[in-house]
């Protein structure tokens, strides 16, 4: 397994593909929209926002923070925390994101800055800048690093209050990443940049009960990423107890069948979730969130 590791991160040194699963990979963050099967760019509205929508941030009028980890297909390891508050003219937000598999082969971290306003009461529009940093190492060895950044932009529109939520999130937009390779490969250019992998999502969820008077707090959410769709719901239970279930289809990387459950006691919400897999070990995410 160690020597396939090594063989699978060479290859991204060499090639430096940001395709899906890539440097700088479009990975799903929180338990709370993974448990839905990642349908969550219109919902968006704690501290994950900022990875997830940027314009989701305007939902909070508090300072809340919210921290996760999973392991995912039992080969790389994902951490993340972020903040968000409001402030005069809108709000902000920041959060960082580091992942690396378990030798420590490969590392990556993002860090990001973003702000929301409220154009209108249902209308939110937000933008992010993010710093990007890899690093590649076999053993004391240095492969190869890259730096660069990226920049989001979200929007969010609740034409009927939280009756109906409409989300566009447009990520790494603009972006440009340096790469270098150390001499110890033998490339011809041992200095290259590309630009990070462009993605795109645009969702719709809704409160059930709006149109079906007998079933209370359900949200159900549908989503297209990249073209791919994505189905998702949540009930909650005296706004205390959710439980969620959700779809993903797409390429067997993404397909999957999703659930989980969150807790909320006074200002404090514990989420858990579970996502299966075609292609590995199915991925377990936990997250714990703050606000005061």
């Amino acid at each position: 397994m160690k020597i396939f590791k090594y063989i699978v991160t060479i290859l991204l040194i060499l090639f430096a593909q940001i395709s899906a699963y890539g440097a700088f990979e479009n990975v799903d963050y929180g338990a709370r929209s993974l448990g839905m099967g990642s349908a969550y760019v219109s919902i968006a509205d704690d501290p994950s926002a900022v990875f997830w929508n940027v314009a989701g941030i305007t939902n909070l009028n508090k300072r809340e923070l919210e921290m996760s980890y999973m392991i995912l297909y039992d080969l790389v390891s994902f951490s993340y925390i972020s903040y968000a508050q409001d402030i005069k003219n809108g709000n902000v937000g920041v959060g960082i994101i580091s992942s690396s598999d378990a030798d420590g082969i490969y590392r990556e971290m993002e860090f990001i800055v973003c702000y929301g306003k409220k154009i209108f009461d249902d209308l939110s529009i937000g933008s992010g800048i993010k710093y990007l940093s890899s690093e590649a190492n076999l053993g004391d060895t240095r492969l190869g690093n890259g730096k660069g950044f990226a920049i989001d932009l979200g929007l969010q529109y609740r034409p009927m209050g939280d009756d109906i939520n409409l989300g566009l999130r447009l990520r790494n937009l603009i972006g440009y990443v340096s790469y270098n390779r150390n001499a110890i490969m033998e490339f011809t250019d041992r200095k290259y940049s590309e630009l990070p992998d462009f993605s795109y999502a645009f969702g719709i969820s809704a409160d059930i009960n709006r149109f079906f008077p007998i079933i209370k707090d359900t949200i159900l959410a549908l989503e297209i990423m990249d073209n791919d769709f994505r189905t998702g719901m949540e009930y909650t239970f005296r706004d205390t107890l959710s439980i969620r279930t959700g779809l993903r289809f797409g390429n067997a990387l993404d397909r999957a069948i999703t659930a989980g459950f969150g807790v909320k006691v006074s200002s404090i919400r514990l989420d858990f979730a579970y996502v299966s897999s075609a292609v590995g070990a199915p991925t377990s995410q936990f997250s714990m969130s703050i606000a005061w």
